[in-house]
């Protein structure tokens, strides 16, 4: 059997020969690429495909950048400049209503960015602006990038098609993680107009990929989902439920599996995941950083695939005893359980050390069956 037969058992909800094992190194390897850093071994590696192969894993990964976005009649004009950390990059959309911009700063550091000044810094002043930005967004779906994947991977795994953000993660990304919060409680409607706006533009991309037959699973990839940003109860209902279902009827109509990106605090939202219809999540915490227990796993419906389980607790805090000790209890008690991938929880920390993921590869392949 190869390792994508395998996955495929578990998209099905069948029992898999062998428990996939998935340690997504993507930032690991671009960090100690970048600072010439990379253990001998896979110091050759052109991606971080290349070292989870080393790793033996089975590739079960999120393409990265299949559907992509722009602007109709317009253009965002970008600068880049020096910042105390590293780069920092100023976006700038001039629109017949008012000016929109945004910062990013690298830190080159640590192979990583965030943001320091949102698009919307103010809802009455930004919204005329905002709205005709949004009426403008087009998404298209490179079906090409997608295929290449695909051929990249072949039987070592499955490809997740991934698309962009959902509704309540897309004001999260524009308003900020705070601003978003404030925003919807400050203007309910508001935010509601701004959520089926997004939608009505990012639907037609996800009508146009559902049918397709190279494409078996997709994956909101970008959403990051917690329970402090997706609180449940009627903002999580309102602005994210209602979407992820409708993708998700649509996606199932074509027998294919939708999952979200998920690595946060995760046990008071498994209400909204059923209700969502959803087939699974990415990049699972279990205690200490997330909540996402064993016990919750077997809680959900049959077939609920969890995709997690390498934490950073496993990653950097712990001995190499500690670790052994912990999945020698953890992985026993996930017998039983058909969908589940063990894989990063969201990411491998850049301080992992190689011989820890190695050792991790290794308690899986023991525990799980993964043949050599």
């Amino acid at each position: 059997m190869t390792k994508r037969e395998n996955l495929q058992r578990v998209l099905r909800g069948e029992r898999p020969a062998w428990i996939p094992c998935s340690l997504n190194v993507g930032q690991w390897f671009l960090h100690h690429r970048n600072f010439g850093t990379l253990p001998a071994v896979v110091a050759e590696a052109r991606d971080s495909i290349d070292v989870m192969r080393r790793l033996g894993c089975d590739l079960f990964i999120r393409n990265p950048s299949g559907v992509v976005d722009r602007l109709e009649g317009a253009a965002w004009q970008t600068t880049t400049d020096t910042g105390a950390l590293g780069p920092r990059t100023t976006d700038t959309l001039r629109t017949p209503h008012g000016v929109l911009s945004r910062l990013r700063e690298e830190q080159t550091q640590y192979t990583a960015s965030y943001a320091v000044e949102d698009l919307i810094k103010d809802w009455p002043q930004d919204r005329r602006a905002y709205l005709w930005m949004l009426e403008r967004l087009t998404f298209s779906w490179d079906r090409e990038i997608y295929a290449q994947t695909c051929r990249t991977i072949g039987d070592d795994g499955v490809v997740m098609a991934s698309v962009p953000h959902t509704p309540l993660k897309r004001l999260h990304i524009d308003f900020g993680l705070d601003g978003a919060c404030l925003f919807i409680m400050d203007h309910p409607a508001a935010a509601q107009e701004v959520c089926d706006l997004y939608w009505s533009r990012l639907w037609p991309v996800l009508v146009e990929m559902a049918p397709d037959p190279s494409v078996e699973v997709i994956c909101f990839g970008a959403d990051n989902v917690d329970a402090p940003f997706y609180p449940p109860g009627g903002i999580i209902e309102r602005y994210w439920v209602r979407y992820i279902r409708e993708a998700a009827d649509l996606f199932h109509a074509h027998g294919k599996r939708v999952l979200v990106h998920a690595c946060g605090k995760l046990h008071r939202l498994m209400p909204a995941f059923v209700a969502a219809g959803l087939d699974g999540l990415d990049g699972m915490a279990h205690p200490p950083f997330g909540d996402w227990t064993v016990e919750d796993a077997f809680a959900m419906p049959k077939g609920f695939i969890y995709d997690g389980g390498f934490s950073a607790r496993e990653q950097v805090l712990m001995t190499d005893d500690e670790v052994r000790r912990f999945y020698a209890d953890f992985f026993p008690r996930l017998r039983g359980l058909d969908s589940f991938v063990f894989a990063a929880a969201c990411q491998t920390a850049i301080t992992t050390p190689w011989e820890r993921i190695v050792q991790v590869a290794e308690l899986c392949r023991h525990y799980g069956g993964r043949p050599e």
